[in-house]
């Protein structure tokens, strides 16, 4: 065996990047938490979270208050991985990201993530309504929490079934309409 690394050893595997992406794609489309990890002074933690994503940007809620957003402040690096359970170790694929993570402020994007976000979790326009407007009986979390954007710079797919032991780069292409 040479002395290449695994990463190094995912770009020997030669499979056609479009097909790549598309699988990433739909794995993205079919799940609904990715598991953030952060740090702070050498101590780890992980966090998940319900997503959607736009393009470039995985868009979720969370209170600014929480551990794993008090570590991912401007310039920190965060990583997130997005994954199908499985019971089989053919079966097993996911996503493993490195990126950063900062609060949406603008808000054309927030309207367009939050609209994608209640499409994907209906369940969630109880919770996300202000104080005065929510319903009897339902904890209003709406003005607890902000709306936050991972960007990953780096995407790898694993896929046991395409490449065992490999992480294949992924480039997340624009979808044409």
């Amino acid at each position: 065996m040479d002395s290449k690394t695994s990463d190094q050893a995912s770009t020997d595997v030669h499979l056609d990047p479009d097909e790549i992406c598309r699988i990433a794609r739909c794995l993205i489309d079919a799940r609904r938490t990715m598991v953030l990890a952060t740090q702070d002074r050498n101590v780890p933690w992980t966090a998940p979270v319900y997503y959607v994503y736009g393009e470039p940007h995985f868009y979720f809620f969370s209170s600014p208050r929480a551990r794993h957003i008090r570590q991912a402040g401007p310039g920190k690096a965060v990583a997130a991985s997005i994954f199908a359970d499985s019971d089989q170790w053919l079966d097993i694929q996911g996503l493993q990201m490195s990126g950063a993570l900062l609060e949406v402020k603008k808000r054309t994007e927030r309207l367009k993530a939050i609209a994608r976000f209640l499409i994907k979790f209906p369940f969630a326009k109880p919770f996300l309504q202000p104080e005065a407007k929510k319903l009897k009986g339902t904890p209003a979390i709406g003005e607890k929490v902000r709306l936050y954007a991972f960007t990953p710079q780096e995407i790898h797919l694993v896929n046991n079934r395409m490449a065992f032991g490999k992480r294949l780069p992924v480039k997340l292409q624009r979808r044409t309409r």
